[in-house]
């Protein structure tokens, strides 16, 4: 939707020298959708998914954390009961400030009120809880991070535990990483990258993953932009492919 996926990433990122099915569909022609997502281009965004076949499967580049409300049309393609697995600095569980408008900070709670499917958000990173996280803690290896987990308001409360038998989807919004390792337009975290990547593995070990999306970075015409940053944020972004595809690939059915 900008300049931080340019064109040429594919090979950038090494995914173009394998034999992976590789789609770009633009949409920065469609208006009201920085930040915000308007009803209409909710409807347009996914119109042209629809033209490919399962939407929600695979790996997803959607740009800048301004975006990540791209994982509620993702995952509004799914149409079993699933888990959502979120890694960013931020719930993204806010009201919206203009009405029932989506948001990038906004979707997570859009996804536990609309969407009839989802069974529960776990959420890993951000420092504070939203209002209704349970804490659940995720130990890999010696490290522990805090999660909080939001269940749908369709679950009774005496079924609300997490239940392995059922598949994930896993979205990452890479603020949840150090400068060191990203450079984001929003505020950060402080996980490594082989942190996050520990994290991810022990969140979703021996489920399915229905599939994945990761946003974030910094776009050159960004005021904090400064040289060298595109580099760094595709390092990252070299990682968690392969990381994501590896996983995907060793839980598939």
């Amino acid at each position: 939707m900008n300049d931080t996926y340019p064109d040429g990433f594919e090979e950038m990122i090494g995914c173009a020298d394998e034999n992976d099915s590789i789609v770009r569909i633009s949409m920065r022609d469609i208006p009201g959708i920085n930040m915000y997502c308007s009803d209409e281009a909710f409807e347009e965004i996914r119109n042209r998914l629809s033209s490919e076949e399962s939407p929600e499967k695979g790996i997803h580049f959607i740009d800048t954390g301004n975006y990540h409300y791209m994982s509620r049309v993702f995952t509004s393609f799914i149409d079993d009961e699933y888990d959502l697995v979120l890694f960013d600095h931020h719930t993204d569980m806010q009201d919206t400030a203009f009405g029932s408008i989506l948001s990038c900070g906004s979707w997570v709670k859009e996804v536990l009120d609309k969407d009839e499917h989802i069974r529960s958000v776990l959420v890993i990173g951000p420092p504070e809880p939203a209002e209704g996280g349970c804490v659940e803690e995720i130990r890999a290896e010696d490290k522990v991070i805090c999660g909080y987990r939001y269940f749908s308001s369709r679950i009774p409360a005496d079924e609300r535990v997490s239940d392995h038998d059922i598949p994930v989807y896993i979205s990452i919004d890479k603020d949840i990483l150090d400068i060191s390792e990203c450079r984001t337009n929003w505020d950060q975290g402080d996980l490594k990258n082989d942190e996050l990547t520990e994290f991810v593995s022990v969140s979703a070990k021996g489920r399915r993953i229905i599939g994945a999306d990761i946003c974030g970075g910094i776009a050159k015409a960004d005021p904090e932009y400064e040289f060298g940053m595109s580099d760094l944020n595709t390092g990252s972004d070299i990682r968690l492919y392969g990381f994501l595809k590896n996983m995907m690939n060793d839980n598939a059915d």
